[in-house]
């Protein structure tokens, strides 16, 4: 039977050892690599829009296009969302739960532009949220923040070229 002092011994190692996996998933949480029970792990893509790179969070899985750019409180113009479908269709969107204004980009398969939505606000309720739908079909969708689109004189046709990084 085990002593008091062993007893002692191994809660001290069981405390310790709990403490260390709760330190390494809040790192992991903080640096974006928490594990996948936490939160789902976005990949990551290279955009080139004539000369102009922007990373992008890249959303394939159910949840990750449902949510969107929904899980950011704000975008810089060097950054985006691109959607990833796994057939080409008119895949619509809209603002709901978002928190600033996006231009969003519907690409075919050869990453040429076929449909721009510029500067959406917000939708102020679900139940009056506008829905946007490109009338060609898509394969991907990029998001980006508000007025990007102007700024960089993309228009239907325009290519966009991509590579995931990670």
């Amino acid at each position: 039977m085990p002593n008091i002092k062993t007893i002692a011994i191994i809660s001290v190692v069981m405390a310790t050892a709990a403490a260390i996996i709760y330190i390494i998933n809040n790192q992991a949480y903080e640096t974006g690599l928490e594990p996948q029970s936490n939160k789902e792990r976005y990949h990551q893509a290279k955009i080139d829009i004539d000369g102009f790179e922007i990373l992008a969070d890249v959303a394939y899985t159910d949840e990750q296009l449902e949510k969107g750019l929904s899980i950011k409180d704000n975008l810089n113009e060097d950054e985006g969302m691109l959607f990833i479908f796994q057939n080409e269709g008119q895949h619509n969107f809209w603002m709901n739960n978002m928190k600033f204004p996006i231009d969003i980009l519907w690409l075919d398969a050869a990453g040429k532009v076929i449909h721009i939505e510029s500067n959406l606000q917000p939708c102020t309720s679900e139940f009056n949220c506008t829905v946007y739908e490109p009338q060609n079909n898509s394969l991907y969708v990029l998001e980006t923040v508000a007025g990007f689109a102007e700024k960089h004189q993309v228009e239907i046709g325009t290519d966009i070229d991509f590579e995931l990084i990670r």
